[in-house]
């Protein structure tokens, strides 16, 4: 097995962030939030972890054995638990946000919301440089309100006088830590294994540059240390693998790691929103969103890729990271 796919114990970082100061981390037991808070202990950090109250225990023990200290609270109210996490901290990083947010809630209150509280928190408690993971694909103008308002939330945090660093990051793949994964791979997956066929919306022709998680992990370590350093970035870093293709061959290789051979049927535009829409008026988290549909009919890949800045090499290979999906595990 590559030496990427390790136990969270034998990770290992470029990067030495011990007797630097506490960094508080939410949406820490989401998919980046567990590899980040892994690369962040294999750097010696000492790393507090706040976590809403409706966490999943298996998600908050993965945190504890990696050595977080844990925080419940909400960053909307006012926890007593929520200004410890931040009190004194180095550096804050907001996670939280998600393509296809939970019935009763919206991209406005995750995005918009969540991150004027983050600023709010941090800035109480007196922390001065914030990390924000938003996604590739984020501008003013954009088509769908996940990008639109990741957008807003970055405004937001550029002019809160917070000394901060911003990652948009593409599609993120693999899994060192943890039981999550991306949500897009895990839906592919899943098709992949229980379908005849695997429906793409307009035949999966839109163009994309996944990034190893691992390295996502280290991208975000190395903008802590710059924080640490005085070097924050006026503007949003783009970051991306080394491979670009397209949704169907990122389908195809998929199948190749499962070692199955399914048809890929294309999804007309029509179909697949009138699809979304049922999903997302009958599912908890709809497995197909409208936004995610509009997101599929544009090409997702960087202008300015600068994960090999932030990391000093190479991405690993897309189909070197692909590879713990060998297993149905």
């Amino acid at each position: 097995m590559s030496d990427i796919l390790m136990q969270p114990k034998d990770l290992q970082s470029p990067f030495d962030l011990s007797q630097k100061g506490a960094i508080v981390v939410d949406g820490a037991t989401g998919y980046l939030g567990n590899h980040l808070v892994a690369a962040l202990a294999a750097s010696g950090a000492e790393i507090r972890c706040l976590v809403h109250k409706g966490a999943n225990n298996e998600d908050i023990q993965v945190l504890k054995k990696l050595g977080a200290k844990i925080f419940v609270g909400e960053l909307t109210g006012n926890d007593a638990e929520v200004s410890s996490a931040f009190k004194d901290a180095r550096v804050a990083v907001h996670l939280i946000g998600s393509i296809a947010p939970k019935k009763g809630t919206n991209h406005g209150l995750l995005h918009v919301v969540m991150t004027d509280c983050f600023i709010e928190k941090a800035k109480a408690a007196g922390v001065q440089s914030a990390l924000m993971v938003t996604a590739l694909g984020t501008k003013s103008d954009a088509v769908s309100t996940y990008h639109s308002t990741k957008y807003l939330a970055e405004t937001s945090l550029l002019s809160s006088g917070l000394s901060s660093i911003i990652l948009r990051p593409s599609l993120l793949v693999g899994r060192q830590v943890g039981r999550r994964n991306s949500k897009l791979v895990e839906r592919l997956l899943k098709v992949i294994a229980e379908k005849k066929a695997v429906p793409l919306v307009n035949g999966g022709v839109n163009k994309l540059q996944p990034l190893f998680i691992g390295d996502m992990a280290l991208a975000g370590v190395a903008s802590i240390d710059r924080l640490l350093s005085g070097k924050p970035m006026q503007e949003p870093l783009e970051l991306g693998g080394s491979e670009v293709l397209t949704m169907r061959d990122l389908v195809k290789q998929l199948m190749s790691v499962r070692a199955v051979n399914k048809p890929i049927v294309a999804l007309p535009y029509p179909l697949a929103m009138a699809a979304a829409a049922v999903c997302q008026m009958v599912q908890d988290v709809p497995i197909l969103s409208c936004d995610q549909v509009n997101l599929s009919m544009r090409d997702n890949i960087c202008t300015d890729n600068r994960i090999e800045e932030l990391l000093a090499a190479k991405p690993v290979p897309l189909n070197t990271a692909l590879q713990v999906y060998s297993s149905n595990k």
